[in-house]
């Protein structure tokens, strides 16, 4: 018994000194070559001040998704009761923003039915909430790797808020509390950057903007191998490959990495991969 014991605590010693030694250069993020055919869109805020919800974002909804027209929502984001309502309410927006879409729910789907819709949807719109809750039931039901994998093969993908956090490779500058506790911070990745949505607007509120900047400021001396690209809510950011673009009329998105920080407020095809490919090691 003695010697099972010994055997047992060197075994959870090891394995403890192992996840306390991770090397965060070593994780699978998906390479510049797989990232060639992601259709994306991340949007910051589901709803711009002065517009109703997803206003500021149909054009672009609309572009992204093309002829796909059978959508999964996964609204994991939402407290569980809010779910049902919530896909009536985003039934709703998707009849406006244009005829044919027939959009149906992952938490309406049986357990061990879930990969089998994800395979077959033509598109996802992952919609905003607490992005700890939507990794987690992600995770619990074993699809987010296959969600990655049908994007990164070209189904297009719409993300806001929450559902945008997990496009970037961690959601380590979600600006949500922890609901619940997650396997991993380790998202899809198929952005090559940790996305952080509704980030404040200086000229709108000066003091949550200085202090959103001293926290991904923080987050990026401590992750030095990371890249943050905060984004206002009217802006998005439009993923064709390798080429990412901000896109949204008065639209801002600041960069940090490496101790430096760059603004963005052109919505220039690319340019957004052209400051990243600057201060991300691919």
């Amino acid at each position: 018994m003695r010697k099972g014991f010994q055997f047992a605590s060197i075994s959870l010693a090891l394995l403890f000194m192992l996840s306390c030694t991770r090397n965060t250069d070593t994780i699978g993020y998906p390479t510049f070559e797989q990232r060639q055919q992601v259709n994306a869109l991340l949007i910051s805020g589901t709803t711009n001040p002065g517009q109703t919800a997803l206003e500021h974002a149909r054009e672009a909804i609309a572009e992204t998704f093309g002829d796909s027209k059978t959508i999964l929502l996964i609204n994991f984001a939402s407290l569980p009761e809010k779910r049902d309502a919530y896909l009536t309410r985003m039934q709703g927006l998707f009849a406006e923003i244009g005829p044919g879409y027939e959009m149906h729910s992952l938490h309406d789907i049986e357990l061990d039915r879930c990969a089998e819709a994800v395979k077959s949807a033509e598109g996802f719109y992952v919609s905003g909430g607490n992005t700890f809750l939507l990794l987690r039931e992600l995770y619990d039901r074993d699809v987010l790797d296959l969600i990655g994998e049908r994007v990164l093969g070209g189904v297009p993908y719409i993300g806001s808020s929450a559902g945008s956090n997990i496009g970037g490779q961690v959601i380590g500058t979600t600006n949500d509390f922890p609901l619940v506790d997650v396997p991993t911070r380790l998202s899809l990745g198929f952005l090559p950057a940790v996305f952080n949505p509704h980030h404040p607007d200086p000229a709108l509120d000066k003091i949550q903007f200085e202090a959103r900047q001293w926290k991904i400021g923080e987050y990026t001396r401590y992750h030095e191998n990371e890249a943050v690209i905060g984004v206002t809510n009217p802006g998005m950011l439009r993923i064709r490959g390798d080429e990412i673009s901000l896109v949204g009329i008065g639209a801002t998105a600041f960069v940090h990495s490496d101790g430096e920080k760059q603004v963005i407020t052109s919505t220039e095809v690319g340019e957004v991969s052209m400051v990243l490919s600057r201060s991300v090691t691919r």
